[in-house]
């Protein structure tokens, strides 16, 4: 079996160029994900349904933007006053479920992270997009009829991440079959020395042993001793 080494250094060169792992040049990478701000064409977006195709017509798995953590809050906000210089307002990628009265991610990633500037009551939610004020990083409820279209930010998986990392099921399977792999390494290991040792015990057994035999010493054995010497 070949070593994991050069799967190793694979991977660690894969990280180390993260930029290059980007669909293009105007994508900023940050974390396993890849980022850009478009700002051509938006005039004829007049749905939310649009400015996901543009993010998606831009890169295969790409999407309008969702938000998991501070961190990548903070990130899209540096970045929009270091280099997008884009508008006061983007355009969250979520929705209000009425389902369940919650906002959810439009690629249906867990809303685990929030960071909205005010609270409001449900049922004024029912047509309400989210958008973020790139100049403080804090998140608005706004009407889905007054969307910001003067940008949209997207998103897309790095393209290291989806080379590189396998899903739950590759993995999972891979972990089987080198439990299987060991068990049946071991087992047949333990067969091995098991026969060895019992026929290393068998042979023990089987050793002759050599004894001198003892012959009778009688009167008759006197007797004949005696004439032999009469003889002589």
């Amino acid at each position: 079996m070949e070593p994991p080494f050069p799967a190793v250094l694979c991977l660690l060169a894969a990280a180390a160029s993260g930029a290059a792992e980007c669909p293009s040049s105007a994508w900023i990478p940050f974390g396993s994900n890849c980022y850009v701000f478009l700002q051509d064409s938006l005039n004829e977006l007049g749905s939310m349904d649009d400015v996901r195709d543009l993010c998606k017509g831009n890169a295969s798995g790409a999407d309008i933007i969702s938000i998991k953590n501070k961190e990548e809050n903070t990130f899209i906000l540096e970045t929009f006053k270091n280099h997008w210089k884009g508008p006061d307002y983007i355009l969250l990628g979520m929705f209000f479920d009425t389902d369940d009265n919650s906002f959810k991610w439009f690629d249906k990633s867990e809303m685990n992270f929030t960071n909205w500037i005010e609270e409001e009551s449900n049922e004024e939610l029912l047509d309400t997009c989210a958008s973020m004020h790139t100049k403080s990083g804090s998140w608005r409820k706004i009407s889905c009829e007054q969307l910001p279209l003067t940008g949209t930010l997207c998103k897309a998986a790095s393209a290291y991440e989806k080379k590189y990392l396998p899903d739950k099921t590759a993995l999972t399977t891979s972990l089987v079959i080198i439990f299987t792999i060991v068990v049946t390494v071991s087992a047949g290991l333990f067969w091995f020395l098991y026969k060895r040792n019992i026929s290393s015990a068998s042979g023990a057994l089987c050793v002759p042993h050599h004894s001198t035999a003892e012959v009778p010493y009688s009167d008759e054995t006197i007797l004949i001793d005696e004439e032999n010497e009469y003889t002589a």
